[in-house]
């Protein structure tokens, strides 16, 4: 928790800090401002739980934050300091939400007594919020299930449910008929790292949280309806009732109340009023196309409007195919700083422009994974499947700042980081061919031992599967068949020589059985170890 002292004299902001015990009370963070206007912009910036204020100040009195306090930071625990015995004070801050009013000097028990009360108060909230939360998951948890089955089916297949308006409407308790209706898109697609993180676990809670939420805006005030969109993961629909023309501004108010909860921001999609259900397609497919057709590098913007005229001016999208040719040069020639060169036109090109949608980042980034996966494939030795680009692009996200907004250097990162994984790749499959020829140098060395698939695999480091496969694509032949040829090469050349008895020739090209060895050698040239040396060494002599 945070901790905001505001008092215009530096020794009281000191005394207060000195005289609790911030940590006990689960409070990390203590702000401190000397006036009620610096106090209301570290209110807005920072969000303290715990605020503790004089009355008697310049710019803004305590009278004055304290009206501005229970409008746009209700939730605050607000403790009154103050020199001066005055009923006035007193009632205000009662009024306004004040959890007590200590008179100075200032008594430590006084003090840290009021702050428990404020800690508890706190804690109450929460755990009545928390009860809230679980008692309405466990009550809805059947009825938002076959509205969010109607409404996605409605949307997939408009034409074919015509019934299914009056039944959402039935089941919501809408007394008016539902003629038309404005839809919104909200995506967790573009999710800040922090909030990604808390619900590493599953984003079901996020979801239905975020739903809650909406509905607390939408239903209760009989204005629409939020649910979860079925076949599209980790996506909410809300319904706007009629022509929605308070939807922008309920939007901005649902984003705002989601900010207090989750301490992030969504981007939201709105189409236009549409009949309902018979256009609840196109009506939707507005609000998807208004969330993935916005600016990135608008950094202002959460709620985007559907506006066709506008798409149509967005210009030509940074093609990747222009820059393909030297960006595959320098993966295939594999330096990190020519692909780092390689890749700089492209990021220059798209950091000038001043519009880039969702669909045009993710029409690029589809276009990079599939030309990596044709240069890795065109490699000899490549793998013929897409391998990891395709895996890559499947499970691609855009990158994200704290607030939600696009972070062009971490995307930047990303694609740099892709391609030299992808020159990796390629100088791996390279590897793969100059170690086949390794191993073959290795048995023509060594034609006296007795040489196994394992033992090539122990020596190398790689898969008996792995080196029989490369082994046969490289040579067109079987790797035990050339380790019997090597050694029967090598027979032949000792046979030459009149010492040597079979049995030593065995031995020197690895066999311990005489027997065996004259089997292999006779299967392999027609003729036992000794009629190949009457025939080729004596004969000649």
């Amino acid at each position: 928790m945070k901790a905001l002292i505001i008092d215009d004299e530096k020794h009281v902001r000191e005394a207060i800090r000195l005289l609790v015990p911030w940590q006990s009370y689960g409070i990390g963070e203590i702000l401190e401002a000397q006036d009620g206007q610096a106090a209301t912009r570290l209110i807005q910036e920072q969000r303290p739980e715990i605020i503790f204020t004089d009355m008697m100040m310049p710019n803004m009195d305590g009278t004055a934050l304290l009206e501005w306090a229970a409008e746009h930071a209700p939730a605050c625990k607000i403790i009154v300091i103050s020199g001066h015995d005055d009923f006035s004070f007193v009632r205000h801050a009662l009024k306004y939400g004040g959890v007590d009013y200590i008179l100075k000097p200032i008594d430590a028990g006084q003090l840290t007594g009021a702050l428990t009360k404020a800690v508890e108060a706190l804690k109450e909230e929460e755990r009545r919020r928390s009860q809230s939360r679980t008692m309405s998951m466990e009550l809805n948890q059947l009825k938002p299930l076959y509205l969010e089955q109607y409404v996605s089916k409605m949307i997939a297949e408009p034409g074919a449910y015509p019934a299914f308006g009056d039944i959402i409407c039935r089941e919501l308790g809408v007394t008016e008929p539902v003629r038309r209706v404005r839809m919104a898109v909200l995506n967790l697609e573009l999710l800040p790292p922090a909030v990604r993180e808390k619900f590493a676990s599953g984003l079901d809670l996020l979801l239905f949280s975020v739903t809650n939420v909406c509905n607390e805006l939408l239903k209760d005030r009989g204005l629409g309806y939020a649910l979860r969109h079925w076949g599209k993961e980790h996506e909410i629909v809300l319904l706007f009732w009629g022509e929605g023309g308070q939807a922008p501004g309920l939007l901005a108010d649902i984003n705002e109340a989601i900010f207090v909860a989750l301490k992030t921001k969504f981007h939201i999609g709105l189409g236009r009023a549409e009949c309902f259900p018979q256009a609840a397609g196109p009506a939707y497919e507005q609000a998807r196309a208004a969330l993935n057709q916005h600016n990135l590098f608008d950094k202002d913007a959460y709620i985007h409007c559907f506006d066709p005229e506008l798409f149509r001016q967005t210009g030509r999208q940074p093609a990747f195919q222009e820059y393909e040719e030297q960006i595959r040069f320098a993966v295939q020639g594999g330096h990190k700083d020519q692909i780092a060169r390689a890749l700089k036109p492209w990021f220059e090109e798209l950091s000038r422009r001043d519009y880039l949608s969702v669909d045009a980042l993710k029409l690029a980034m589809q276009q990079y994974a599939l030309a990596e996966t044709a240069w890795t494939a065109a490699q000899p030795g490549g793998e013929k499947s897409g391998g990891s680009a395709a895996v890559s692009l499947a499970s691609y996200r855009i990158p994200v700042d704290a607030n939600g907004h696009f972070d062009i250097e971490a995307w930047e990162s990303s694609v740099y980081e892709a391609a030299c994984a992808a020159a990796a790749k390629i100088a791996g499959q390279d590897k793969g061919r100059s170690i086949i020829q390794e191993i073959a140098s290795y048995i023509e060395q060594h034609p006296q031992e007795d040489i196994t698939l394992q033992d090539i695999s122990e020596r190398f480091f790689l898969s008996r599967e792995y080196i029989s496969r490369k082994f046969k694509q490289e040579t067109n032949g079987n790797l035990s068949d050339f380790i019997a040829s090597v050694r029967i090469n090598r027979a032949k050349e000792l046979l030459g020589n009149g010492q040597l008895r079979i049995a030593q020739v065995a031995e020197l090209v690895g066999f311990q059985d005489e027997k065996y060895f004259s089997r292999v050698f006779k299967k392999w040239t027609g003729c036992s170890p000794n009629d190949y040396r009457k025939h080729h060494y004596i004969g000649d002599s």
